[in-house]
């Protein structure tokens, strides 16, 4: 049995399915009964529901595990006490694998979500339970929350459109993480792996959704702290209108207004606790500045035995998914 929390986010339910695939009896450590009966319909053999930050929960989601997969959900910044409870059930337990979902670029001062990562990965090295950590890029499925906006002609984001990203596909991801925990313990137990595929600024991830899409994207900058403040986002609104009339007239005021109803509060940010929700402000205030470098680009297709999916096949395939046509010269 592997455990994976965090199991009702899109990466866990992507591992969790992945894990199913290859046969594999899943446990996952979800929020509430909602995410229970999704993590079913994905494959969970059995699914727990409670609070990460409570050892009891975790104690009890724990028992009877010979893996974990461990994942914290974004809405959650301090990690630390929850992996040494995590590590203390594990050793309790006799666990023999631990593979940690932490970032790509842990040592960056000016994110607490990043450094904090990098304080687990030392809490889950010094325990004596085997780890790997996997380090993956920005996601691309992170754009998706904006997928009306898209339609609409527009790629709107709380950073800058120069910004260079770092990106993987979080179902690249999730296989690397179900190779490892399938795979002999020796292999992969003490070693840590970037999983990053390329390099992008928003307006050429924008330029790809054009070809893909068959008309003309344009990245759009939101303000950073828009998170906190839906209100500095007004003046942008314009511009996003604006652009997707030139790109889409006919159906571009539908999707504009659909696209502020999905991206309104994606990811449930607007109920985050106050430090989670600074801590993303500032994360995006990093990324407008600073861009993210990937990471080892070779170290992925290595550990996938194949290429990584690139960007632009990642939007065909989440445009195929959705039902939307997709130009021949993309397929």
């Amino acid at each position: 049995m592997i455990l994976v929390t965090g199991a009702g986010g899109g990466m866990g339910r992507a591992l969790v399915r992945d894990l199913h695939g290859r046969g594999v009896d899943v446990r996952a450590f979800v929020k509430n009964e909602h995410q229970a009966t999704t993590a079913r319909r994905d494959g969970a053999t059995d699914a727990v529901i409670g609070d990460i930050r409570s050892s009891g929960d975790l104690t009890a989601a724990v028992a009877g595990v010979e893996r974990i997969f461990h994942a914290n959900p974004t809405s959650v910044v301090r990690e630390v006490t929850i992996a040494e409870a995590l590590v203390a059930a594990a050793q309790e337990n006799g666990v023999g694998h631990i593979v940690y979902h932490s970032v790509i670029h842990p040592d960056i001062a000016e994110m607490f979500h990043h450094q904090e990562k990098g304080r687990v990965e030392d809490v889950l090295r010094e325990s004596a339970v085997p780890t790997t950590v996997l380090r993956p890029s920005h996601f691309m499925q992170n754009y998706l929350d904006f997928w009306e906006f898209l339609r609409g002609g527009t790629l709107p984001y709380p950073t800058s459109p120069d910004s260079v990203m770092g990106v993987v596909d979080s179902e690249d991801v999730s296989e690397v993480g179900g190779r490892i925990l399938t795979s002999p313990v020796a292999e992969h137990a003490g070693r840590t792996y970037d999983l990053s595929t390329q390099e992008l600024t928003r307006h050429e991830m924008a330029t790809i959704w054009g070809d893909v899409l068959g008309h003309g994207v344009s990245a759009v900058r939101l303000p950073p702290d828009v998170v906190k403040n839906p209100l500095r986002g007004v003046g942008t609104a314009g511009v996003v209108l604006v652009k997707s009339l030139r790109a889409n007239a006919v159906h571009a005021p539908v999707q504009v207004l659909r696209g502020l109803v999905q991206s309104s509060n994606a990811k449930g940010v607007r109920s985050w606790p106050e430090e989670s929700r600074d801590c993303y402000v500032a994360m995006m205030n990093y990324y407008d500045r600073n861009g993210l470098p990937a990471g080892d680009m070779t170290v992925l297709p290595a550990l996938l035995g194949r290429p990584a999916t690139s960007y632009r096949e990642f939007a065909v395939r989440e445009a195929t998914r959705r039902g939307s046509p997709v130009t021949s010269s993309s397929r």
